[in-house]
């Protein structure tokens, strides 16, 4: 029996990764070493929206469910990834460049968009000029009932936003968003896949890294 492909989605964490204006870089420090203490014991101090992560409702909607309170079957499940093929700019994903491109989408589905942002990676413009959905879009997925909505922008609200709008209207539809996936350009464009961003169960927090994977070849694994 042939095995299934798993794509990694993560970025790695390391001290000196690229991470959201404002925010602080990953510290990790040795606190035993095989060489004296006689084991590795390493301990972190992360922002839990550093590099691949989940954000819950309560990020920004007062009562809105913690990161322990999402339900796991949220970021787990049947996805479908919309591919957008403009270069990046800071510009917003419209419902006429979905339309466009045949991309449809079931309901109680996880939305997966890759803005082609990944390509910058690494560089100031990996978090200047990545695209944002648009209004309608998001309203369009509200509608569809996605289960969550994943992206490889390191947010959906353009950098430097004050009032988080787009942020607002999925978190406070109970939308949990996943940001920061990579190797998204492996996935198959508009064609059912499974898909998994398990969080770290975080208790009363608003966020926590994952480990995000995808099974290309697998569409039905998993039973909505």
């Amino acid at each position: 029996m042939k095995e299934a492909t798993i794509i990694d989605l993560s970025y790695p964490l390391q001290s000196d990764m690229l991470v959201y204006p404002g925010h602080e870089r990953p510290v990790f420090q040795w606190l035993g070493k095989l060489n004296s203490e006689g084991y590795n014991l390493t301990r972190l101090s992360i922002n839990v929206h550093t590099g691949t992560h989940v954000d819950a409702p309560s990020h920004f909607i007062d009562d809105g469910s913690t990161m322990d309170n999402v339900p796991l079957d949220r970021l787990f499940g049947t996805a479908k990834l919309f591919r957008f093929t403009k270069a990046p700019a800071g510009q917003e994903i419209t419902m006429d460049d979905v339309i466009s491109s045949g991309f449809d989408l079931e309901e109680n589905h996880i939305f997966v968009l890759e803005t082609g942002i990944e390509k910058f990676a690494g560089t100031a413009k990996y978090n200047e000029a990545f695209p944002v959905p648009s209004d309608d879009l998001l309203s369009f997925l509200i509608e569809k009932k996605i289960k969550a909505y994943m992206t490889d922008a390191p947010a959906i609200d353009l950098v430097g936003s004050e009032a988080n709008a787009k942020h607002k209207i999925l978190l406070g539809a109970e939308i949990p968003i996943v940001e920061n996936l990579k190797n998204l350009p492996q996935l198959p464009e508009n064609q059912p896949f499974l898909i998994s961003a398990l969080p770290i169960r975080l208790v009363g927090r608003e966020g926590a890294p994952c480990r995000a994977v995808a099974f290309p070849e697998i569409a039905g694994l998993y039973k909505e």
